[in-house]
């Protein structure tokens, strides 16, 4: 597994001209690694560079944090699986690139913090033990993604309830003052609820539903009045899913946890954001997030990520199971001839 999931490796090199922090910056800029926008790395360069330049002046290692490793999306369309798969693996071999590459040119390098965010299923409706069957599996696809354990290492979100004071209370009134925004017409607000949801609405936990009757209330096409509760179901949920979801991020960064937690790191992501740096977490071609799919290795040997729905369109396939996997659901599949 480990030699499959090198084919997806890619040579990340930073600038070669260039101060340490410009050239450090360049490897976010680098065509195997953007995400998203391109132009609000220069749109915000002096920013950036004031951030990096905060480390490499003091010839510390530079640090980042990247909220990902939720579970895996409870919704059968979309995967089977429970545990951490190869997906995860590809994602955590192409952040590895990326501190590489800053190794190559900052002797101190740079060190990630994976902030797990199980945390987000308690807004979301996921059952608590796919959220534990997840967290157990990442020690097995960290071994299978063969990098560095004392560079890319893990905290949980969940320590948020005890170290941000009267979390509970204070996580409410943020949702209820983020629906009073959205009653409101706030453009802001309202533009990033329309982009959420639209995404969002696939991630809401479905896993009671037959994976038929699931596709057909996803089908606009559908009408059967058979289908208007799950789709009240969803509606309502990816609704609630948004503010609860919100709120967590503005906790997250105005009560200075995130800072107090990996002071001054630089912020990564696999949802492109203006205000973060962008990392593919797979490849270019990949459009599924690791959580949300299932990988596969095509036939012409690239990986990709597909939804569980759609492997049969792919032709005959080669379930890959890892031995002594606590999840019993194939870690990946091949496309065979």
């Amino acid at each position: 597994m480990r030699k499959l999931a090198r084919r997806n490796d890619v040579a990340v090199e930073a600038a070669s001209a260039g101060s340490a922090e410009e050239r450090i910056l360049s490897i976010f800029e680098h065509p195997e690694v953007i995400f998203g926008n391109p132009g609000f790395i220069p749109a915000n360069r002096a920013a950036w560079l004031e951030r990096i330049g905060h480390f490499t002046k003091a010839g510390k290692p530079i640090p980042f944090v990247s909220m990902a490793f939720p579970y895996k999306v409870p919704n059968p369309l979309k995967t089977e699986r429970l545990a951490p798969d190869m997906g995860e693996a590809l994602m955590l071999r192409r952040f590895a690139a990326v501190l590489d590459a800053v190794g190559r040119v900052y002797a101190p390098g740079g060190v990630l913090t994976i902030l797990e965010e199980g945390i987000l299923g308690r807004c979301q409706g996921v059952p608590s033990d796919r959220i534990a069957a997840y967290r157990a599996g990442i020690d097995t696809v960290m071994a299978v993604a063969d990098v560095d354990p004392e560079r890319v290492t893990f905290h949980s979100l969940d320590d948020m309830v005890s170290r941000i004071p009267s979390f509970e209370a204070r996580w409410i009134h943020e949702q209820e003052r983020l629906r009073e925004l959205w009653q409101q017409g706030d453009a802001a607000v309202r533009e990033a609820y329309a982009t959420t949801t639209a995404a969002s609405r696939t991630s809401v936990p479905t896993i009671d539903y037959e994976p038929d009757v699931l596709a057909a209330a996803y089908d606009p096409e559908q009408t059967d009045s058979a289908l208007r509760y799950p789709r009240d179901f969803i509606d309502k949920v990816s609704h609630r899913q948004f503010f609860a979801y919100r709120a967590l991020l503005s906790l997250r960064d105005s009560t200075g946890y995130l800072h107090d937690l990996r002071p001054h790191a630089l912020k990564l992501t696999v949802s492109p954001k203006p205000e973060n740096l962008a990392v593919l977490p797979v490849n270019r071609w990949a459009q599924v997030l690791p959580y949300h799919g299932v990988p596969v290795v095509l036939a012409d040997g690239r990986w990709d990520i597909v939804y569980s729905g759609a492997l049969g369109t792919l032709g005959p396939l080669e379930a890959l199971v890892l031995e002594a996997d606590g999840d019993p659901a194939p870690i990946a599949y091949r496309v065979l001839g």
